[in-house]
Parts: structure tokens; sequence; C-alpha cells
């Protein structure tokens, strides 16, 4: 009820601050539906059936080159839950967008990200249920690739509760004819200690990559193999005293053509997540199947993306997953919605 009332106060700030100057009236309205159904034959995760959609209005001003300040919310609902199962979570954040430099302070939503991150570091389930970065989030794009940088203070120490945060990171450059490209990506998650309990956990993912964009080539939409290592640094410092250091290769296949395609990640060396036992989500937000005992995981995602628009994008997907013993089935479609004010203008001009 708290958080529902703060919403209801800033929001109104906002709306009447704004009305009464000659700043420019911002808003955007995105509304997100999933649908996952997981068949795992595995003990690394179990199955399950995950349906629900999202809300996420926001309205802001904007003054200046590029300044504003937005407050909204994100509503999420799990279809067969109670109606107001989940608390809505707060969405109120500065923004300066250029067209070389972003910057993003407060709760920003995740949609706000760039990166294309490994599932090694953000799973299916906190792209979507894990809705905002409770931080700061820079970003640069130049004519040749991106950068970005961000930190999501995920839980203040008070009592029982930890302090934790993490620290991520990606970047792109490719050459100028864009067949070849490298980049990287990095999370640092810090699993601090708690007012009651003692012990500080460390969980590091760096995966650097090259790679060669062949798409519209040989009939294709899209062609794009990459090659890389992900190397792990995880350290309990609390119940024990080295530092677990696993690596491997990862290698990547995405082709597309008539919106039909494949994507192929095989993950081969030493699992990571060591503490999961101990710790679970709680310091990981990778895909579990990253943790597998033998020294393969292949992830094969076979789509058909028939609505791709920059207002709607629908995705249909069959997702097979191999962690060395057997194979489990993830069925997902996704449906997005994005509108804002901008959208209206431009088909007026046209």
């Amino acid at each position: 009820m708290k958080t529902r009332n703060l919403f209801l106060i800033v929001l109104c700030s906002i709306l009447f601050g704004s009305s009464a100057s000659a700043q420019k009236l911002l808003w955007d309205i995105d509304f997100d539906s999933r649908f996952d159904n997981r068949e795992y034959n595995t003990t690394l995760a179990g199955s399950q059936t995950l349906f629900g959609a999202r809300l996420s209005p926001q309205i802001g001003v904007g003054w200046g080159h590029g300044n504003s300040i937005q407050v909204g919310g994100n509503f999420l609902v799990d279809f067969g839950a109670r109606a107001f199962d989940r608390n809505p979570e707060l969405v109120l954040y500065y923004g300066y967008e250029s067209r070389k430099f972003n910057v993003f302070a407060g709760l920003v939503p995740r949609g706000r990200i760039m990166g294309d991150y490994s599932y090694a570091i953000f799973s299916d389930s906190v792209r979507f249920y894990d809705t905002n970065i409770d931080g700061l989030l820079l970003q640069y794009t130049g004519q040749k690739g991106y950068l970005e940088f961000g930190c999501d203070w995920n839980s203040m120490m008070s009592g029982d509760r930890r302090e934790k945060f993490q620290i991520f990171s990606a970047g792109e450059v490719h050459t100028t004819s864009g067949l070849f490209f490298g980049g990287y990506n990095l999370s640092i998650y810090h699993h601090s200690h708690s007012e009651n309990e003692t012990g500080v956990v460390d969980n590091g993912l760096f995966n650097p990559f090259v790679g060669l964009n062949l798409s519209k080539r040989f009939l294709l939409d899209s062609l794009v193999i990459q090659a890389g290592w992900m190397q792990g640094y995880h350290r309990d410092r609390r119940f024990e005293g080295k530092t677990r250091m696993p690596g491997g290769a990862q290698i990547e296949l995405r082709l597309e053509k008539w919106k039909v395609g494949i994507d192929n990640t095989l993950y081969i060396g030493e699992g990571q997540m060591p503490f999961y036992a101990q710790y679970g989500n709680g310091l990981y937000t990778g895909s579990p199947f990253y943790r597998m005992a033998s020294d393969l995981y292949n992830r094969l995602e076979i789509y058909w993306n028939p609505l791709r628009r920059r207002d709607m994008n629908l995705k249909i997907s069959s997702v097979h997953h191999y962690e060395g013993k057997s194979w489990s089935w993830q069925q997902m479609v996704t449906f997005s919605v994005r509108i804002d004010e901008g959208m209206f203008k431009r088909k007026a001009q046209r």
C-alpha cells in the first residue's frame, strides 16, 4: 500500500507541475505479455509455466537539450494468481539523451539497456520480472559501436536483508564494412552481509568475444557467427577461502530467413555458479543451466517472428536445452506494444 501511495503522489506532482510550465510533456506506455512453458528434464531448474503481462506507463517533463525527469510504474500480473498479488514497482529517474551519450539515474526501466548480454548474465526470468535498474546507466554510441555501464542496487542492508548490487557492462566495436566485430559482456555481483549475519560473496563473469556478420549474404536476412571466452570469478569470503575461476568457450550462431530463425549458443567448459546451492537466485542472475556438472551446455532456439515493428513485436519460440545429460524443452510466446508521444507526431508529419 505504501508503494502505491508514493507512486500516486509523485505522478500527480509531475503532471500538475509540468502543466504550469513551458516544458515538453513526455509520455510512453509499454505492454509486455509472456507465455513460458518449461518442461525441464534436469535437476538444474524446475518445470513450470509462467504466463503473465506487464503494463508500464511513464510520464515526464523534458527540457533543454535532452534532459528529462520521468515517473511511472510497472504493473505486473501472473495469470491465475490474485489480481493484486504483486505490488507495482515505482519508476522514477533523470535522463539525459543525445546523439552519442545517454545517462539515466534513479529507478530506470530495464528496457533502457542496450547491450546484448549473454544468458549466463541475465536469464529469461530476470529480463521479464526484474523490471528496473535501481541506480545508474551510462551509454555511448558511436559510428563503429557502443559502450554501456550500469549499476543495479538490489538490496540495502537492514536486519536480515543483505547489501547486494550488480555492476554490468557491455561493449562492441565493428569494422567500417560491418563484417568483423568484437566486444564483451561483464557482470560483477556483490552479495554482502546483513546487520544480523556476516559474510560476503563475489560473483563475476567476463565474456570477451569476436564475430563475423554475414547478414544479407548467402540469400539470408541475418547470419552472425560469434566466439568468445566465459571467465568466472567466484569467492565466498566467509565459508571458503579460495577463489574459484571456472572458464569455458562460448560459440554462438544466429541465422534468419523470412522471419524464421535459429539462435544457437554452445558453451564448452567448467560449470559456473559454484555457490548456487547455498545462495540460489539471490546471488546469480543468469540461467541456471550454466551450472551444469558436465563440460557442455547447448541452448537452441528456433523461432518465428511474424510481427516486428517499432510499436509491436510478436515472437514464437521453441527452446531446447542440453546440459550434457538430458534434453529440456521450453515453449515461449512474447508479445509487446510500445507507444509514445513522438509516434503520433511522426504520423502527422507524413
